[in-house]
C-alpha cells in the first residue's frame, strides 16, 4: 500500500468514526439480531436441508448460523453505502491534491475490505458464543464472502441512490435474498434464486456450520460472484471519480 492510499484509508476510517449511527449499528446489530434470535427460538431440534441432505440440528444453533449472513450482509451493505457517500467531499479534496482515480479506487476498496473484516469478526464472535461450527475456518471465510458481496453492492447503491433510500435497499435486499430464498428450513427455492448475491456463500456457510465437508463449487461460485461484482463496482466507482 503506497503512502497516498494509506493516507486516504486513514481518512476513510476517520469518516467512519465521525458517523455515530454507523458505529452504533456495528456494535449493536450483531448482538441484537443473532443474540435475540438464539434466545427467542424454542429449544427443539429442526430438520434442515444442507447440501441436498436433511440434517437435524438444534434450533438455537440453526438460528445463530442463519442470522450470521443476514447480519453481515446488512451491515456490510450499509458500510459500503456510507463509505461512498461520506467520502465524496474527501475525494474531491484528494483529487485537488493530485490523487488519481486509481488511487481513490484502491483506497476505497481497501477501506471497504477493512470494514467488512470488522463486521464479519463482530458477527462471527456473537455466533460462536451460541454454537460451534463444524468447520470454523470455512464458516468465517463464507461469512466474509457474504460481507464482501453486499459491501460492494452497498457502494454501487450509494453511487446511484440517496442515503435514506439506499439504506432501505440495503436493509431489505439481504432479507429477501437470505431470509426468503436461502433458508434451509424452507421448501425448494425457485431455480433463478441461485443468481442472488448470497446463494453460493450461504450454501458454503451452512455446510461449514453443520457438516464436516464444504462443497468447493459453492466456495468457487461465491468467490467468482464477489470478483465479478467487485469488477463492476470498481468500474462504476472509477467512472464516478475519474476527472482526468
Amino acid at each position: 500500500m503506497n503512502r497516498r492510499v494509506a493516507t486516504a484509508v486513514t481518512m476513510g476510517i476517520r469518516e467512519f468514526r465521525r458517523t455515530p449511527v454507523l458505529l452504533a449499528l456495528l456494535a449493536f446489530l450483531p448482538a441484537y439480531i443473532i443474540g435475540a434470535f438464539v434466545l427467542l427460538v424454542p429449544d427443539v431440534n429442526v430438520p434442515a436441508m444442507i447440501d441436498g441432505t436433511t440434517v437435524t440440528v438444534p434450533m438455537a444453533n440453526f438460528a445463530a448460523a442463519f442470522m450470521t449472513p443476514v447480519t453481515v450482509a446488512i451491515l456490510s451493505g450499509i458500510v459500503g453505502l456510507f463509505l461512498v457517500q461520506a467520502s465524496q467531499a474527501a475525494d474531491d479534496r484528494l483529487r485537488l491534491a493530485g490523487y488519481s482515480a486509481t488511487d481513490l479506487v484502491v483506497s476505497r476498496v481497501s477501506t471497504l475490505g477493512l470494514g467488512t473484516v470488522v463486521v464479519t469478526a463482530a458477527s462471527v464472535l456473537v455466533a460462536v458464543l451460541a454454537f460451534t461450527p463444524e468447520s470454523i475456518a470455512p464458516f468465517v471465510a463464507a461469512t466474509l464472502l457474504v460481507g464482501l458481496t453486499y459491501g460492494i453492492l452497498g457502494v454501487v447503491v450509494g453511487l446511484v441512490l440517496g442515503r435514506l433510500s439506499g439504506v432501505y435497499v440495503m436493509l431489505f435486499a439481504p432479507m429477501v435474498d437470505v431470509l426468503m430464498f436461502q433458508n434451509p428450513l424452507a421448501t425448494d427455492a425457485p431455480e433463478w434464486t441461485r443468481f442472488l448475491p448470497s446463494h453460493y456463500a450461504t450454501n458454503a456457510l451452512f455446510d461449514a456450520a453443520f457438516t464436516s465437508s464444504v462443497d468447493a463449487l459453492d466456495f468457487g461460485g461465491a468467490v467468482a460472484y464477489a470478483v465479478v461484482l467487485l469488477a463492476i463496482g470498481i468500474l462504476v466507482f472509477y467512472r464516478a471519480t475519474d476527472v482526468e
